[in-house]
């Protein structure tokens, strides 16, 4: 009889196979000079299909050592694509809102206040662009950590693994704040995006509340003491609940998206 995790797992496989096919699609389509949201989606499509294999072969094979910690550690990284796909596409609107700024301000005398304005609104549109490319490096660092914690953890230091893992998991929770606040100033600017990144902002602010459930899953899970939200063995139903359910959903938000711009 096949296991409750064992199900999710092959519900993954479903799911997360022809995504991948479809974010690759997005990507060749519209080039990669603007696309780095979905590459980070395609990788977290091939995050989520190799651990729901792992996650299968542990169901059959529980002494395997490999598929336990890989299943483990593979289970703890998918916060790193979502957030950075998230970062990505926001950042795509942010570039959008600029460009479409300084057009504007093409049509004003370089002497005139409203030209002053808007040049300080596209200046300030590229400094948020910045700062978004900026935080992508200490979300790698963050998965770089939580990988190096869960092989800690599977081996024979499980203190110094689960430090790891902590560290890893409380710079995902700033870079979301920082991504949630960063998605709120844009809210200001939105207005001035064209039609299609209007739409990207909007799946954007969907995704928000639901990574929020995820992140907290991956708190809870890091720095609670309730067997249930364990990443060795968390319970399966709680974890579909508060983190598989919100990954699917932002995952099909952004790949729609990407095939109706």
């Amino acid at each position: 009889m096949v296991s409750t995790a064992e199900a999710i797992a092959y519900a993954e496989l479903v799911v997360y196979i022809p995504i991948f096919l479809l974010t690759a699609i997005i990507i060749f389509r519209h080039g990669f000079q603007k696309q780095l949201g979905w590459i980070y989606l395609t990788i977290f499509c091939v995050v989520r299909i190799a651990g729901a294999i792992f996650e299968i072969q542990r169901e059959h094979n529980p002494t395997n050592k490999t598929d336990i910690e890989w299943a483990e550690i593979l289970q703890s990284v998918g916060l790193s694509p979502l957030l950075m796909a998230s970062l990505g596409l926001l950042k795509r609107v942010t570039d959008e809102v600029s460009f479409h700024v300084r057009s504007m301000n093409n049509n004003f005398l370089p002497a005139s206040g409203i030209a002053n304005i808007i040049t300080k609104r596209a200046t300030a549109n590229s400094r948020r662009s910045r700062i978004i490319q900026i935080a992508q490096l200490p979300t790698m660092i963050a998965l770089v950590l939580c990988i190096a914690g869960g092989t800690d953890e599977a081996g024979s230091e499980v203190s110094e693994g689960k430090k790891l893992t902590k560290i890893g998991i409380a710079i995902f929770a700033v870079i979301y704040v920082l991504l949630f606040a960063l998605s709120v100033i844009t809210m200001n600017d939105v207005g001035n995006a064209p039609r299609e990144e209007k739409r990207v902002y909007i799946m954007v602010l969907i995704a928000l509340p639901l990574i929020a459930v995820r992140l907290l899953w991956s708190i809870l899970s890091a720095f609670g003491h309730s067997s249930d939200f364990s990443l060795n063995s968390p319970k399966p139903l709680i974890q579909l609940f508060m983190a598989t359910i919100e990954e699917f959903i932002v995952v099909v938000c952004y790949t729609t998206v990407g095939l109706i711009i």
